[in-house]
C-alpha cells in the first residue's frame, strides 16, 4: 500500500491497455493477467455494497487532494489495522495524518494487496494475487482455465490470421492491431472493452469464490498481523482527521496551519495525537466496535 501522494504520480505511468495486455512477470499464462478493480463492474456483480469505516494515511499537503475525491468513483488505499511507526511515515512517505474515511470496500485483503493505478485512476491486481487468497484451488482452477479461455476466444476474434501461442499474441495485441494499419485505434478499443465484458463474466460465474477472496477480511475480524492490511475502496466521506506532531519545528507549524485551514473551512473534526500508539489504539478500537467484536 503506498501513500496518497504516490498514487498522484502513479496516473501517468501506464495506460489502460497497457494493464490489459500485461501478462509478463509471472510467464505466460491467465495467472499474470491483470484484473481491473472496477466499481461498476462489482457494482452490477455484488449490488450489496460493504459500506466501513476505513483509514487512510496522507501528508498535510495533501488533505485537499483527498477532499476532491469524496463520493468519486475513483479508488485509494486504506486500511482497518496498520502499526503505529507506519501512522508516522506513511508506507512510502507523506505520512502524519490519517483521515478516518466512511466508504465503499471494492477489495478487502489482510495484506498489500500491491495494485497499480492507471492514467484514468482504475486499479489493477494480477491475478496471481487472488489465486495465492484462496484455500480452495480445485475451484480457482476453474476460474483460471474459464480466463484461457476467453483470452483464446478475443484473439481468435479480433486477429484470427495470427497463429501461434494465445498469449503470446495477446502480450503483443497492440503492435498487431496498430502497426501501420488504418483504424487500429477502434478496434484496439473495441479488444478492451471485450476484456472487460469477458472479465465481468467470468467473475460473475465464479462469484462465490471470488466473493470470498474480496470480502471475507471486512466481513470477519478486520484485524491483521502484519504491519498493515489493505482495502481498496471509493466513493469516500471524510469523518475526521487525525495527526502526529512532525519533528521539525517548521514542518509542524506548516501542517498544523494547512490542517487548521482545511478544518475551518470544511468544518471536519480534527485531533492531534502526541503518540502514535494511541492513535493506532484508537483506529483499532473504532473498527472493533463496528464490527461488534
Amino acid at each position: 500500500m503506498r501513500s496518497f501522494k504516490s498514487y498522484l504520480t502513479e496516473f501517468a505511468i501506464q495506460s489502460t491497455s497497457d494493464y490489459v495486455f500485461q501478462v509478463g512477470g509471472q510467464g505466460l499464462g491467465s495467472s499474470a493477467l491483470k484484473i481491473p478493480i472496477s466499481a461498476p463492474m462489482f457494482k452490477r456483480i455484488w449490488p450489496d455494497t460493504i459500506r466501513a469505516t476505513v483509514f487512510h494515511v496522507l501528508g498535510a499537503e495533501d488533505i485537499y487532494e483527498l477532499k476532491k475525491l469524496e463520493g468519486a468513483k475513483k479508488s485509494i488505499s486504506a486500511f482497518f489495522s496498520m502499526m503505529a511507526r507506519n501512522l508516522e511515515s506513511g508506507v512510502a512517505g507523506g505520512g502524519g495524518v490519517v483521515a478516518e474515511l466512511d466508504a465503499d470496500v471494492l477489495i478487502s485483503a489482510r495484506d498489500d494487496i500491491m495494485s497499480e493505478v492507471d492514467k484514468q485512476g482504475r486499479r489493477w491486481v494480477e491475478m496471481m494475487w487472488f489465486e495465492n487468497q484462496t484455500r480452495e484451488r480445485g475451484k480457482f482452477s476453474k476460474i483460471e482455465k474459464d480466463l484461457n479461455t476467453l483470452i483464446e476466444k478475443l484473439v481468435k476474434k479480433h486477429v484470427p490470421k495470427e497463429k501461434g501461442n494465445a498469449f503470446e499474441i495477446w502480450k503483443n495485441m497492440k503492435s498487431h492491431l496498430k502497426a501501420g494499419r488504418e483504424g487500429g485505434g477502434k478496434k484496439l478499443s473495441l479488444v478492451i472493452k471485450d476484456y472487460f465484458d469477458g472479465v465481468e463474466k467470468v467473475i460473475k460465474k465464479n462469484k462465490e469464490v471470488m466473493s470470498s477472496i474480496f470480502y471475507g477480511y471486512a466481513r470477519s475480524k478486520r484485524q491483521t498481523d502484519n504491519t498493515w492490511d489493505e482495502q481498496i475502496v471509493n466513493n469516500i466521506k471524510i469523518k475526521k482527521l487525525h495527526y502526529l506532531p512532525k519533528e521539525e519545528e517548521v514542518e509542524d507549524e506548516e501542517q498544523q496551519e494547512n490542517i487548521d485551514a482545511f478544518v475551518e473551512k470544511y468544518k471536519i473534526p480534527a485531533k492531534r495525537w502526541e503518540f502514535s500508539t494511541d492513535l493506532e489504539i484508537y483506529t483499532r478500537a473504532v473498527v472493533k466496535k463496528e464490527i461488534g467484536k
